[in-house]
């Protein structure tokens, strides 16, 4: 796995923006019209990644005023795991399993926050639990995918990544992902040959494949001599 790719990431931008099909559990909080302007902008800072700061602060003024707000804390520890602060974005995430509970995204990103925070079993535990509320999403998968690969467990990193590709409709996202894995596992020709698929359906690019670091062992694959 490139890990640089990751510490500066975080997690790779595609996937950072899933929403959880999660409705409003009765009793929550239900924000203002001004305070649900200050999430919707925040959000939007945060999924352009080109002012974290100010989604930050917005998010903060929602949760001055609702502390219990769960959607406003998942957002603020993502927000705090961009600005590499995984201690904070694990105690929001935290707050976020406990105010809503079947939120499956919630659970994964306090895998990811007590995964950079170095809890270790905590993350195990945060992954198990996001994968048993993930029923569908491919960019989710792919996220539970890249966790588990981060902790080492290469079955599961195969077996969340199965299942995002075999989702409709196809995203490049999972063909990578599949492909890392496999190569992971040393199971060049899978890899190649899931590449060689994605590639000839036209959604993946071979020059991603080449910056790859994991990828870019496969580029003198004979499946790929097409394209390399």
């Amino acid at each position: 796995m490139n890990r640089r790719w990751f510490r500066r990431t975080g997690i790779p931008a595609l996937l950072l923006v899933v929403v959880a099909a999660c409705p409003p559990a009765m009793g929550q909080p239900v924000r203002t019209p001004e305070l649900n302007q200050q999430y919707h902008r925040a959000e939007m800072a945060w999924k352009s990644g080109t002012n974290l700061l100010e989604a930050k602060a917005r998010v903060d003024r929602v949760l001055r005023a609702l502390p219990d707000d769960p959607e406003a804390r998942k957002l603020r520890a993502q927000v705090l795991l961009r600005l590499g602060r995984p201690l904070q974005a694990l105690q929001d995430a935290r707050q976020a399993v406990r105010l809503r509970p079947a939120d499956a995204e919630a659970h994964l990103v306090r895998c990811e926050a007590a995964l950079r925070s170095g809890f270790l079993k905590e993350a195990e535990e945060a992954l198990d639990a996001a994968a048993e509320r993930a029923l569908e999403g491919v960019d989710l998968h792919v996220r539970l995918s890249w966790n588990a690969v981060e902790l080492g467990q290469l079955d599961k990193a195969e077996a969340f990544a199965r299942i995002a590709l075999a989702q409709s409709p196809p995203r490049a996202a999972a063909y990578y992902q599949m492909a890392r894995v496999f190569v992971l596992k040393a199971e060049f020709g899978q890899a190649a040959t899931v590449l060689a698929r994605g590639l000839e359906a036209g959604l993946l690019d071979p020059a991603v494949v080449t910056a790859d670091a994991t990828l870019s062992r496969l580029t003198r694959h004979p499946l790929l001599h097409r394209w390399f």
